[in-house]
């Protein structure tokens, strides 16, 4: 009677103890578990640190694209500017004095440039936000528009109002400021020539151009030149001036276009006027485009 007792008391134990053992009791977790949680509680703390953001790290690269170089991003601009004073050095002839003063704006222009990004960086120096929150979402998508303007700040000096420009008006005599005048308006049409070749290259593929409609449509084109912001049309390479062509082709006069084409040409050709309209309101934003 014991024994079968016994053996029915263990029988009841080890029923009692099943669940236990299935589900994972403590004394059921050996080691390895104890290395598989341990895992798990870093990947987990790995995953919560890649979405903290230092933002003093992500300055240079954001800011002084492509190169991540504040200094060398600086000098390129400066010597994008005294280039633009050798330019107008060769076809109005300074005099020392003109050339000292347009290339002293040219250097204080960038200064000022540079006060403008520090001020920036002011803004920013010491933040960590972290991008699973809302605010930290909402940071970063402030802290990437400022860095499109501090882009676009570089890309801007000397242009527009700036002291080399006002200084440029004011140290030329009427001579040389009308042949500023012409080789300002020649440089001019050459880079729309490059913005227009850009968009016809995808032109003559998409609607299957002759060399005489291609020829025909480049003059058309041509007529009016779109005022622009080149420097910053560059800072996007090629990606941008495809869409002006097409943006500018909606100011031709369609009836012109219209006698060039086939039908299934101009339907092809409205449809990429569309584009070409339909990302004009963003360079306009983005100051690339002033028409």
């Amino acid at each position: 009677m014991r024994e079968g007792g016994s053996w029915r008391t263990c029988r009841s134990v080890g029923l009692a103890l099943l669940p236990a053992l299935v589900c994972g009791g403590p004394w059921s977790r050996g080691e390895d578990d104890t290395v598989v949680d341990a895992a798990a509680r870093r990947a987990n703390d790995q995953s919560q640190q890649a979405q903290q953001v230092m933002l003093d790290q992500q300055m240079n690269g954001m800011f002084f694209q492509p190169s991540g170089n504040e200094e060398q991003a600086v000098q390129q601009c400066l010597g994008r500017l005294l280039l633009e004073v050798s330019a107008l050095d060769e076809v109005s002839q300074l005099s020392d004095a003109q050339r000292l003063k347009c290339e002293t704006a040219a250097r204080l222009d960038v200064a000022q440039a540079i006060d403008d990004i520090d001020a920036v960086r002011r803004r920013y120096a010491g933040q960590t936000i972290n991008l699973q929150e809302p605010a930290g979402q909402q940071a970063w998508q402030r802290f990437l528009q400022e860095a499109q303007t501090v882009q676009a700040r570089l890309q801007d000096v000397g242009a527009g109002k700036s002291l080399m420009t006002k200084v440029i008006a004011g140290v030329l005599d009427d001579v040389q400021q009308v042949a500023w005048r012409r080789e300002s308006e020649l440089r001019r049409r050459y880079q729309w020539q490059s913005v227009v070749n850009a968009g016809m290259t995808q032109l003559d593929l998409t609607l299957g151009l002759t060399s005489a409609q291609h020829d025909a449509m480049c003059a058309l084109l041509m007529e009016k030149p779109l005022r622009m912001n080149y420097a910053k049309l560059s800072l996007h390479g090629n990606h941008f001036a495809p869409f002006v062509c097409k943006y500018g082709l909606s100011l031709v006069d369609w009836a012109k276009l219209q006698a060039l084409l086939s039908e299934r040409q101009q339907k092809t050709l409205r449809e990429s006027i569309g584009q070409g309209k339909g990302m004009a309101m963003h360079l306009k934003q983005q100051q690339i485009l002033f028409e």
